[in-house]
């Protein structure tokens, strides 16, 4: 069943009893404890009061609940009753990303990107992912690479930018980008180093990486 935000009344006291904090603190203005609560319930599996604590942490300038707000939004929440809502999750990582949440910035690059949730952008979407990846966000710095790999639109091929977009990835230990370099550079003959880091993308579990070392290594 879809739980409305409309049906909780937000201003509800909060038992501060059992919270080992200083009680003179207007808990109720303090975003960082609202969703640290919101996680406690959530883990708990309490998801009513869960959602609740959640709700009240929103529009705080804690950019760390818009943007969960946001992702439960992108996937949808069966457990918080949040259907999927791509408009709704573009807001909400865009008030996150505006107070400079990277993954947030990434998730707002890749919908300007394949216009899901708002107009498709390519500028707005190589700005917000290039903020991202600046503050080495590592799926934004793989998506770059790609881009630039494999082109996309009036993006035009630059395997030059995509290896170093993908290095800094793989040098923070980016499996996915691991595989993606080592296709990149096996089509630059440069076999030893693509079957290193094939290795090294299989061995940290990727599927992709797997899949590949057991279909062309046999």
């Amino acid at each position: 069943m879809k739980v409305s935000e409309s049906e909780y009344n937000v201003n509800r006291m909060l038992d501060i009893n059992s919270c080992h904090v200083n009680k003179e603190i207007d808990l109720k203005d303090n975003p960082q404890f609202l969703f640290n609560e919101y996680k406690r319930f959530f883990k708990a599996e309490r998801f009513l009061e869960a959602l609740e604590f959640f709700i009240l942490s929103l529009g705080k300038g804690f950019p760390r609940a818009e943007f969960e707000m946001g992702h439960h939004c992108y996937y949808g929440s069966e457990q918080l009753g949040i259907s999927k809502d791509y408009i709704k999750a573009f807001n909400y990582f865009s008030v996150a990303a505006a107070q400079g949440h990277a993954t947030a910035l990434y998730y707002q690059g890749l919908m300007y990107l394949k216009g899901i949730g708002v107009a498709m952008d390519l500028n707005q979407a190589l700005l917000s992912l290039n903020i991202a990846a600046n503050q080495n966000e590592k799926k934004a710095l793989d998506i770059l690479g790609k881009l630039y790999h494999f082109g996309y639109c009036e993006i035009s091929l630059d395997h030059k930018k995509a290896e170093s977009y993908y290095r800094v990835a793989v040098n923070r230990g980016y499996s996915p980008s691991m595989f993606h370099l080592s296709l990149l550079l096996e089509s630059q003959h440069r076999f030893e180093e693509a079957y290193e880091l094939m290795i090294q993308s299989a061995n940290k579990g990727y599927m992709e990486a797997i899949n590949y070392n057991i279909s062309t290594y046999k």
